[in-house]
């Protein structure tokens, strides 16, 4: 676990140049907080995203990081998604799928070591519209490189 490809490092560089080009002269742009857990390493996680308005029809980039407890590790991920948003008529429910790059930092416990590594995930979920005043969204994460957890349940919302 925890090796570096090429292929992830060329995602992870793309993904950072689209959130650098994306973000700017958009004003829907919001912010929220997500939370879940993950599994290979077995933690809680919690941290922060944002979601930026559309860079193309029904495509928007969310970029989030996140600390993660437990497994007797330490963890921070700093992770690029991009997100296609399929339209249900007459819905504010929008299921997705998508994928991202992650710059992930374990620290193992009792001086295990640590280690920094990218990785790739592919994701699923479903954004609802506003739920209670605030757009919300539960999603699945499943890691296709070493570098990541195996996979991770989120749920969050936006202000």
């Amino acid at each position: 676990m925890f090796r570096s490809r090429p292929f992830a490092f060329v995602l992870a560089v793309s993904t950072a140049l689209m959130l650098l080009t994306a973000g700017s002269g958009y004003a829907r742009t919001s912010w929220g907080l997500h939370g879940g857990f993950s599994s290979g390493p077995d933690q809680f996680i919690v941290g922060p995203h944002v979601n930026l308005n559309a860079v193309g029809e029904h495509l928007y980039v969310v970029p989030s990081a996140e600390v993660g407890f437990g497994d007797h590790a330490t963890t921070v991920a700093f992770n690029g998604d991009l997100q296609y948003r399929f339209v249900v008529h007459d819905s504010k429910v929008h299921p997705y799928a998508g994928g991202g790059a992650s710059l992930y930092y374990v620290s193992i416990e009792n001086g295990g070591g640590s280690d920094t590594n990218l990785g790739v995930d592919i994701l699923g979920g479903i954004f609802f519209g506003e739920m209670n005043g605030r757009p919300m969204f539960v999603d699945i994460k499943a890691g296709l490189t070493d570098e990541v957890p195996d996979w991770k349940f989120q749920f969050g919302f936006n202000f």
